[in-house]
């Protein structure tokens, strides 16, 4: 998936959280960070790990790396990537 295809399916995550369901993709699309969506640092990781739940049945762990990377929306989306290869990886191991 390219970056786009990323930020369409962060949004379309984020339509899912309490937190974020008014969120729309427009919205992801134009942002530069999270918070420009509204999105605490706080919140962010708590939307991490419900990404890693729903996306990998918890078989990618959340690292630590990770959460200097979810400022702004590039590293956002460079972590969703990782999250979505760890799975693939861990998928043709098993």
């Amino acid at each position: 998936m390219d970056t786009d295809d990323y930020r369409r399916t962060f949004a379309e995550f984020l339509a899912t959280q309490p937190v974020t369901s008014d969120v729309t993709y427009e919205q992801v699309a134009e942002a530069r960070t999270r918070e420009d969506l509204g999105i605490s640092s706080l919140n962010m990781i708590q939307l991490l790990v419900n990404y890693i739940e729903e996306r990998t049945n918890n078989t990618v762990t959340l690292r630590p790396e990770w959460v200097s990377r979810l400022t702004d929306m590039d590293g956002i989306v460079a972590v969703l990537r990782e999250i979505d290869a760890s799975s693939l990886a861990e998928a043709r191991t098993t």
